[in-house]
C-alpha cells in the first residue's frame, strides 16, 4: 500500500492511497466465496451452485462491498501509518477502478490541531472571595416565607404588595384588542407582573370600585399589533387582600423538608446551601478569569467539524425537547458557534496542560467532592451508589477536579489577591 499526505491548510489532511490489486481481488474473491455457501439460485441446491453462476448473480454486489471494506481497512492502516488524529468522518473519493489495476483514492479530513508553545503569563489576579452573614441568611428565609404567602380579604384601599383580583378591558381607539380582556384576573401590585402604569393605576382602589386608566405599551412589546400605543383599560376591582406571611415556627420548617421541625436546624442548612454555593461561584469566577487569559495567550484554529459537533450538543442542551431525530438549521448552529469554539479551544488546551504536567484526577479530592453533593440529598448513600454506576455522570466529577487542579497548577506562581464582597454582590456579578 502506498500512501502520501497533503496539507492543503493547517488542520486539512489529504491523504492519496495506493491499494494492490492484489488485495482487492482477495478481498472480492472472499466475498464471493462466502455468498457462494449459501446462494439460492434456480436450478441449484443452496449453496451447490457454480462459482462462475454465482460471479453472474452476485458479482456486481460483491464487488461494490470488496471495494467498501478495502478503502475501510485502508484508510484505517494509512490514517495510523501516518500518525494522523482525524475529527469528524473522513470525505472519500474514489478514482475509477479498473479492471487488474490497484485502487485509488483520496481522503479529505481535518486533523486536531497542536498546541505549539503554550504560553501561560500572568503576574496577578483579583479573587472576588465573600462570608456567610446571618443577613443573608435571614433573606433566605424571607425569600421562603414569601413563597408560601397566604393572602387574606381586607376592606380597604389597595396598597402595594396587596392582591388585587379585577376584571379588565382593554381597548384601543374604542377598539378590543387581542389579548384585552380578562375576569377574576389576580395581581400582586409591585410585582411588574403587567405593562407599566397597569399595577399603579389600582393602587387606592377598593372592591367594588370601578376605573378606567389609560397606559401605553412599551416599543418593545412582543404583540407588534398594540407595540407602542396608548390604550384605554376599564378596571373592576373584585377584591383586595393583603399578605399574610407564615411564622417560622415547627409547621413551617417541617413544610421545608427539615424533620426535626426546628428553626436552629433550617438556619444551619440555610448556611449549608448557602456555603456550597458560595464555593461553587468563588471557583467558577477564578476559573473563567484563567481560562480566558489562557485562550487570549493561546490562539487556536479550530476544526469545523468538532465546531459544528458542540454547537449541536449545546442546542440540545438548551432545548432538551427538539429531539435528535431532528436535524438543527444552520442559524440554530450559528447561534452557538462561539460557544462551541470556545469550549473546543478550551477542551485542547486544558488537555495540553494536562499532558504537559501529568496531572489524573485525585481519587481523594473526587470521593471528597462525591461526598459533599451527595450530603446535600435525603440519602447521600442512594447517591454515591448512582454515581458510582452511571460512568458518565461520574467522568463528569472527574473533569471538574481535573479542571480545578489545571487551575492550580496554573495559579503556582501567580500572586492571588482577595477582594472581600458581601454575598449578593459576588453572587449577582
Amino acid at each position: 500500500m502506498q500512501v502520501s499526505v497533503e496539507s492543503p491548510s493547517k488542520l486539512e489532511r489529504r491523504l492519496t492511497v495506493v491499494v494492490p490489486v492484489e488485495t482487492l481481488n482477495k478481498a472480492y474473491d472472499s466475498r464471493i466465496a462466502n455468498l457462494a455457501k449459501n446462494a439460492k439460485i434456480a436450478g441449484f441446491r443452496p449453496g451447490k451452485a457454480p462459482l462462475n453462476v454465482v460471479k453472474q448473480r452476485y458479482g456486481d454486489t460483491a464487488r461494490q462491498e470488496a471495494l467498501s471494506e478495502v478503502i475501510q481497512t485502508s484508510l484505517y492502516d494509512a490514517i495510523h501509518q501516518e500518525k494522523l488524529n482525524p475529527v469528524g468522518t473522513p470525505s472519500v473519493e474514489p478514482k475509477m477502478v479498473m479492471p487488474d489495476q490497484p485502487l485509488e483514492y483520496i481522503a479529505t479530513f481535518e486533523v486536531l490541531p497542536e498546541v505549539e508553545n503554550f504560553r501561560f503569563e500572568l503576574d496577578s489576579l483579583e479573587k472576588q472571595v465573600a462570608t456567610i452573614t446571618e443577613e443573608d441568611t435571614q433573606r433566605v428565609i424571607d425569600h421562603l416565607r414569601s413563597q408560601h404567602t397566604t393572602w387574606k380579604k381586607v376592606d380597604r384601599v389597595a396598597e402595594d404588595k396587596d392582591q388585587v383580583v379585577i376584571d379588565f378591558r382593554g381597548s384601543i381607539d374604542g377598539i378590543v384588542f387581542a389579548g384585552g380582556e380578562a375576569h377574576d384576573y389576580p395581581i400582586v401590585l409591585g410585582s411588574k407582573s403587567m405593562i407599566p402604569g397597569f399595577e399603579e393605576g389600582i393602587l387606592g382602589m377598593k372592591a367594588g370600585e370601578e376605573k378606567v386608566i389609560k397606559v401605553t405599551f412599551p416599543e418593545n412589546y412582543f404583540s407588534a399589533e398594540v407595540a407602542g400605543k396608548v390604550a384605554e383599560f376599564a378596571i373592576k376591582v373584585i377584591s383586595v387582600s393583603q399578605p399574610e406571611l407564615p411564622e417560622v415556627n415547627e409547621n413551617f420548617v417541617k413544610k421545608l423538608g427539615i424533620k426535626s421541625g426546628k428553626p436552629e436546624d433550617l438556619l444551619v442548612e440555610i448556611r449549608k446551601n448557602l456555603e456550597r454555593e458560595l464555593e461553587r461561584v468563588i471557583s467558577s469566577k477564578l476559573k473563567a478569569q484563567i481560562f480566558d487569559k489562557m485562550l487570549e495567550q493561546n490562539a487556536l484554529e479550530i476544526p469545523k467539524a468538532l465546531i459544528e459537533r458542540e454547537a449541536s450538543r449545546i442546542h440540545d442542551e438548551v432545548h432538551p425537547n427538539h429531539g435528535h431525530q431532528h436535524s438543527h438549521t444552520q442559524e440554530e448552529m450559528n447561534a452557538f458557534n462561539d460557544a462551541a469554539k470556545r469550549n473546543v479551544a478550551l477542551g485542547l488546551l486544558v488537555a495540553e496542560i494536562i499532558k504537559q504536567h501529568k496531572i489524573s484526577a485525585d481519587k481523594n479530592r473526587v470521593q471528597a467532592h462525591l461526598a459533599k453533593l451527595a450530603s446535600s440529598y435525603e440519602n447521600p448513600a442512594e447517591v454515591m451508589d448512582w454515581y458510582g454506576k452511571n460512568k458518565r455522570a461520574f467522568a463528569e466529577i472527574e473533569m471538574q477536579i481535573l479542571e480545578e487542579q489545571v487551575v492550580e497548577a496554573l495559579l503556582k506562581d501567580v500572586k492571588v489577591i482577595e477582594k472581600m464582597l458581601s454575598y449578593n454582590e459576588l453572587i449577582s456579578n
